[in-house]
């Protein structure tokens, strides 16, 4: 399956994207200078803090309480400003540099210019035709041996190319040699950080060609070739000893070459040979044809390729806000290149599961245990006064878990619960109680200590509430005057009963009985119901004050409808609630504030509603509004979320696959729903490997009068299985495919 052009890329937007979970690269095709722009998943300004809490801001945040209690927001707003987190040198990931691959020939012009990225092995080819000279390149980022392969062939023996490496900084060290390009960065800025701390890189570029290559002051000219590839390759001080820069430098280059010295002996077709092998693998693992709709099949493939390019089981760090890319704007702009745990960070990950890719989640779960959960114990304590730990709206690659440092965004603790979700989602899907015990439970079971000793009763209603906090990242107005802090936020609610009720379903899974589970289901029971206005809608705050931007982007209040299943369509009222709240956040349409991940919550949102119509109508949107050349779904700017140009993010196509699964295969609250939400267009297709909740892969087959479901379990069980106004319980046999017939 592949995505083709013919024209050479212009812009970011129209370049083709590989990655191997290390580093990632897009590929211009240019016919006179072709470029790589290049990116590394450590290569992070700032550096890791202790003390990103402010002294005093346990105090600080109960007096809060008291003045949200007492609808003095104002007076809120001011105290805030002692328990906002130290913003320090937190960060950003930042582009490495570009690779720039320069025709030093006088050519005339191109024909049959075609480009190309095949999703099934991710190769980026491109070929042409010149003064009867054929040229074809292909490039492509090995995970097996961690490196990016770029090869230029031509038919004649007199292809003439310029290597050459752009750095993005000034004063970055860059050397030319016969067998190719090494260079030095340092990922350093001062829009979010203090421009003197930062990851240190060391890159090199090895050249292996049949010409003649000469070593220029501008690069490395190779002469009168037909072939010329490059190995690219980059590592960072990322958690390194700290050492006097000179000897770092050294360390790292020894590090890789020593690493990196096989690879060097081996010709581009093993490695090509051993990329194609593991790509193909993944990519085959889920497979998806719904006739006359080639885009949407497409793009359901591409949210996967993008995850899996971005997020390795041996990656460093989890996938940031744009994967393993770097657009230069993300990191130019007030919001940073990081991990958002508000939304982006979440959905980032949401197709890991269901479209059989856990792997990917591995660096995100040794994130949260090994650097967000340090650092959120200092926060609980410190900022709260609490034990536990907690994750706020934001963090970076050194865990970062304080409260953020302005207003429109902290305090925000639930966070890092959202995030610690997907460990849960992967045991239903794996059915793998050792991690559970060992990895998830820990982490979790922390996470409820926080939160049980964080609620407080609430005096009017005597239900147990929680704050005060922000709903993410919106405002309510007051007498005029905007404010974002309250008690008993929706979305807080939310996460905190999502959390007690998976606390509590994993202790029945292990057998455990704590005087905390007693503890957690009382509390659980107490907490603050969902709320419906007077005009109909899902109460976002504890309050009737409205919303300062009526058609924000976030719908934060919505999240038990999705990724969450406290609100189905079973329960009317709340259905009807959630509906009232999508009507609305689109009235009219051209002031919603359109972004790649808020569309892919709308179109989630209606897929768990069961409206096929309209989560088909946003995808349709989507793609219409968002989608960029080369696949991307992109965050243009917004009146809340501003922007120099237009910034990629990884949600926006991790949402969509996301989506498309959903309304095809929908397995919460112990039932497998076949085609709960198939729109009318969507009359003729196939879908092979989905994974179900319960340890169950589903493929089905469909027309417009008849269905085949083959399911196949890890373990024995019996399912519950629906389709249509039909329901019915069946058994499975480990390893044993079941075929089911409706028509």
């Amino acid at each position: 399956m592949k995505i083709t052009l013919n024209k050479e890329a212009s812009r970011f937007g129209e370049a083709f994207a590989i990655g191997n979970g290390h580093m990632g690269a897009m590929v211009y095709g240019g016919i006179k200078t072709d470029r790589l722009d290049l990116s590394e998943n450590t290569f992070f300004s700032g550096n890791k803090c202790v003390e990103d809490n402010q002294t005093g801001a346990n105090a600080a945040f109960y007096k809060m309480r008291e003045q949200t209690a007492a609808g003095d927001y104002a007076a809120a707003l001011e105290t805030s400003r002692e328990f906002y987190g130290k913003r320090g040198n937190y960060g950003t990931n930042l582009p490495v540099g570009q690779l720039l691959i320069e025709r030093a020939d006088e050519m005339g012009e191109a024909a049959g210019y075609e480009r190309s990225l095949d999703l099934e092995n991710g190769i980026v080819t491109s070929k042409y035709t010149q003064n009867g000279e054929q040229v074809s390149r292909q490039a492509f980022a090995s995970h097996v041996h961690n490196v990016i392969v770029y090869e230029a062939v031509s038919d004649k023996n007199d292809m003439n190319l310029l290597f050459s490496f752009q750095s993005m900084r000034e004063g970055e060290y860059i050397k030319y040699h016969i067998g190719g390009i090494f260079f030095v960065c340092e990922a350093l800025e001062t829009m979010h950080s203090d421009g003197t701390t930062g990851t240190l890189l060391c890159g090199k570029v090895s050249i292996h060609t049949d010409g003649f290559p000469e070593v220029k002051e501008n690069g490395v000219l190779i002469k009168r070739a037909s072939r010329a590839s490059v190995y690219i390759t980059a590592i960072t001080d990322f958690k390194e000893e700290a050492l006097e820069k000179e000897r770092q430098i050294l360390q790292l280059q020894m590090k890789m070459n020593r690493t990196f010295v096989k690879v060097d002996e081996l010709a581009v077709e093993e490695i090509l040979e051993s990329h194609k092998k593991d790509m193909e693998e993944l990519y085959s693992r889920v497979s998806l044809e719904i006739e006359g709709q080639p885009l949407v099949n497409r793009m359901f493939q591409m949210g996967r390729y993008l995850l899996y390019s971005s997020s390795r089981e041996d990656s460093l760090l989890p996938a940031h806000l744009q994967g393993i890319w770097n657009d230069n704007v993300a990191c130019r702009i007030g919001w940073t290149c990081d991990m958002h745990l508000d939304i982006n960070t979440q959905m980032n990950y949401w197709p890991s599961e269901v479209t059989n890719l856990p792997e990917t989640a591995v660096p995100l779960f040794r994130w949260i245990r090994e650097d967000l959960i340090p650092a959120g114990r200092i926060a609980a304590k410190e900022s709260y006064g609490l034990n536990g730990w907690v994750g706020e709206l934001v963090s970076n690659s050194w865990g970062y878990a304080a409260p953020y440092w302005a207003s429109p965004l902290s305090p925000c603790p639930t966070g890092g619960v959202w995030t610690i979700t997907q460990m849960w989602e992967h045991f239903l899907t794996s059915q793998d109680k050792d991690f559970l015990k060992k990895e998830a439970f820990p982490v979790i079971e922390e996470a409820a200590a926080f939160f049980c000793e964080y609620l407080f009763e609430d005096e009017k209603s005597g239900c147990l509430t929680c704050g005060p906090s922000i709903s993410p990242e919106n405002s309510f107005l007051v007498d005029g005057k905007v404010y974002q802090i309250s008690n008993g936020c929706t979305y807080e609610i939310i996460m905190i009963r999502e959390l007690f009720d998976i606390y509590l379903k994993a202790c029945r899974v292990l057998g455990r009985k704590k005087k905390r589970t007693k503890e957690i289901a009382e509390k659980t029971g107490r907490l603050l119901p969902y709320r419906i206005k007077a005009d109909g809608q899902i109460a976002e705050w504890n309050h009737d004050f409205p919303a300062a931007d009526l058609q924000h982007r976030h719908t934060s209040h919505l999240l038990g409808l999705f990724p969450f299943a406290q609100i189905t369509p079973e329960k009317e009222d709340l259905a009807k609630a959630a509906k009232a709240v999508i009507t609305a956040k689109l009235t009219p349409e051209e002031n919603w504030e359109d972004t790649g991940w808020a569309r892919s919550m709308l179109m989630l949102y209606e897929a768990r509603l069961r409206d096929p119509r309209k989560a088909y109508g946003h995808i349709e949107s989507m793609l219409s509004n968002l989608l960029e050349p080369n696949g991307f779904i992109i965050h243009p700017p917004t009146r809340g979320a501003g922007s120099f140009d237009n910034v990629y993010e990884l949600d926006g196509n991790t949402g969509l696959t996301s989506c498309i699964a959903e309304m095809l295969m929908q397995s919460h609250n112990g039932v497998i729903r076949i085609l709960p939400c198939l729109p009318e267009q969507w009359y003729k297709g196939e879908v092979k490997g989905l994974c179900a909740r319960g340890g169950v892969t589903v493929d089905i087959s469909w027309d417009q009068s008849s269905c085949k479901v083959y399911l196949r379990s890890k373990n024995n069980r019996r399912i519950s299985i629906q389709y249509g106004d039909s329901r019915k319980t069946i058994s499975l046999k480990a390893g044993i495919t079941r075929e089911l017939q409706y028509n």
